[in-house]
């Protein structure tokens, strides 16, 4: 079992706008003692982030530098050309996700009018698993015969599967079913449901007399996924597929899959560059600040942030480094003043 990232509900802190969170940041890092600071940023690349990522560069007074793809993949080689154009760093980042949310998926409206998933490139990972799993939350079936609980499960979803280039779900059906079949059905074999599901159920709702999907009922701990992964890949969809994979279980069954993917990447990536700076990066001498968080994207010229991890190493001391988890970050920087830029935005841009 892969380690399990932190809990929904323990992500879900109250979001603060950009100037406000780079305020509380900026005022943190001067009473730190930062120095010769670049902002660093890693994010996707998507028209909403550009605002965001000026107005960081404004609270430092200087132009951030970029360290992530599409997607918010970072790209650890970009960290040591940072590491030339400036002393202390301070790096921001994290996966973005459109507000408006249907049916699981975040939407945000874009210039042309339309409605379009955000943040796309996970939209299109998720894409390859939601509908195989609700497919097989449909496709099984639970049902009430006399004084016991029966389950329909398909043959599809009988046999193992090898891996191929296509999504496939295997269903550990020991987990649904108690003993041997007894009959067939239309689609598959008929069993007795697992005492355990059974006990799930009867705490839900009644236990439906006719065969009925057992939905939400299909939990994590019931199935995998299957596919053939290029791990040496270096295609940015193929990259986040991987980087997530095995969380995907979790994912699609949440009642939020497009921002538990959201979360997860977020997550997986902050703790990749955190490995990076203690283990590879050459940071003698230097002050480094991560913050890390999901960004609600209202629209393409509005966001909020949601801090979620933070990690600070002093002096290049990577023995002693800090890490803060969600509720940790989110005190930090509620006990930090708000910083105020000397000049305005205009100002600052040379005008």
């Amino acid at each position: 079992m892969p380690i399990a990232p932190p809990a929904e509900s323990l992500l879900d802190q109250a979001p603060m706008n950009p100037m406000e969170l780079y305020g509380r940041l900026r005022n943190l890092t001067d009473r730190a003692g930062f120095s010769e600071t670049l902002p660093a940023i890693w994010q996707c690349s998507d028209e909403s982030q550009a605002i965001k990522k000026a107005l960081f560069g404004y609270i430092y007074n200087c132009p951030t530098f970029n360290l992530g793809r599409v997607g918010a993949l970072l790209d650890p080689a970009r960290m040591t050309t940072a590491a030339h154009h400036g002393k202390d760093l301070v790096i921001f980042g994290g996966s973005h996700i459109g507000a408006n949310e249907i049916g699981g998926i975040g939407y945000i409206q874009r210039i042309t009018g339309q409605q379009a998933i955000c943040c796309g490139m996970l939209g299109r990972v998720l894409d390859d698993y939601l509908p195989v799993y609700r497919r097989a939350a449909k496709l099984i079936k639970i049902f009430c015969d006399g004084n016991s609980v029966k389950i329909e499960i398909p043959y599809k979803y009988l046999f193992s599967k090898p891996a191929t280039n296509a999504v496939r779900i295997q269903i550990d059906i020991n987990r649904l079913k108690e003993g041997d079949a007894l009959g067939e059905g239309t689609l598959g074999k008929i069993y007795s449901l697992h005492p355990e599901l059974i006990r799930v159920l009867q705490k839900r709702t009644t236990v439906p007399q006719v065969p009925e999907p057992i939905g939400s009922l299909l939990k994590q701990d019931y199935f995998s996924f299957k596919k053939k992964l290029d791990f040496d890949s270096h295609e940015h969809k193929t990259m986040l597929e991987v980087s997530v994979f095995d969380f995907l279980p979790e994912i699609v069954t949440s009642e939020h899959p497009h921002r538990r993917l959201c979360n997860i990447n977020t997550w997986r990536e902050f703790h990749r560059i955190a490995a990076f700076i203690t283990d590879e990066f050459d940071g003698r001498g230097r002050n480094i600040f991560m913050l890390a968080g999901l960004t609600i994207d209202h629209s393409i010229r509005h966001n909020t942030i949601i801090p979620q991890f933070g990690f600070w190493m002093e002096g290049g001391n990577a023995l002693e480094a800090k890490y803060f988890g969600p509720n940790e970050i989110n005190r930090l920087l509620s006990e930090q003043q708000i910083y105020k830029p000397p000049v305005t935005f205009l100002e600052y841009a040379g005008l």
